[in-house]
């Protein structure tokens, strides 16, 4: 068998394998869920939301997501390293068995085996083939169903602009270094300009900080991840076109 893969590609597979253990209390199951689908970031594989985070969101006391939190460590699911104070929470990350024993799912998943007709598979006959000596069965012609033809109106239509959908931004404030970072982080990976360049820069109820389209960088699978170019994509012309402005004011005047 191969090694592990990158979290965000076995991330089904994990889900599917934690939803089965019939050891984990249901508390447990419901606080890993919330991490991982809410929280985990797709490129550092870790999340760090607090204890009262993880409660208001689940509806849970907080006394119970801790002893949630030390049943999902002992039991293996996740590896935790524990923060020291307000603006160093606890880090959550899958372990590492778990996510082997996932990518071994996923390999088992991605295999594909044709089944022959000596080991009790069949002959798939073409259309209008005789087969018949073979298992397959002969498909006769319909003239009756050939002769309609409906001509599709849309097929010399113009071809359909697709838009995306606009992202809600949320205030992300300047002491949250590690969000800013894996917002920088990603933006190069996508070659974007940085969120200064981008005049995201923004001040909220006296705070210094950055409207961006959510606390953390999206999986590279996720649909929202398309939302998110096409943001920054936008944002990008807009600045270069401003620059454009005001350049022609300078020389008219």
């Amino acid at each position: 068998m191969s090694g592990a893969r990158p979290f965000r590609d076995v991330k089904l597979q994990w889900l599917q394998q934690l939803s089965c253990d019939k050891d984990l209390s249901d508390s447990a199951r419901s606080v890993a869920l919330y991490i991982i689908t809410t929280h985990l970031n797709g490129h550092t594989e870790k999340a760090w939301p607090s204890y009262q985070t993880i409660a208001d969101a689940t509806g849970k006391s907080v006394k119970t997501i801790q002893r949630a939190i030390r049943e999902l460590e002992t039991s293996g699911w996740f590896g935790i390293r524990r923060g020291n104070g307000i603006g160093h929470n606890t880090e959550y990350r899958p372990s590492a068995a778990t996510i082997l024993r996932a990518s071994h799912a996923r390999e088992k998943t991605d295999k594909i085996v044709t089944l022959y007709p000596d080991k009790g598979g069949q002959n798939r006959p073409e259309r209008r083939s005789d087969l018949s000596g073979e298992g397959g069965q002969i498909c006769p012609p319909n003239p009756e169903k050939e002769k309609i033809y409906k001509p599709n109106p849309r097929e010399h239509a113009p071809p359909r602009v697709e838009t995306r959908r606009a992202v809600p931004l949320v205030f992300v404030a300047e002491t949250k270094a590690d969000q800013l970072e894996q917002w920088r982080i990603w933006l190069r990976h996508h070659g974007r300009l940085s969120i200064e360049a981008l005049g995201l820069r923004t001040v909220k109820a006296g705070k210094l900080g950055y409207a961006l389209p959510g606390y953390w960088p999206p999986d590279e699978a996720s649909p929202i991840a398309l939302d998110c170019i096409a943001f920054f994509c936008h944002r990008r012309d807009h600045i270069a076109e401003k620059a454009v402005r005001q350049t022609d004011l300078r020389r008219a005047s």
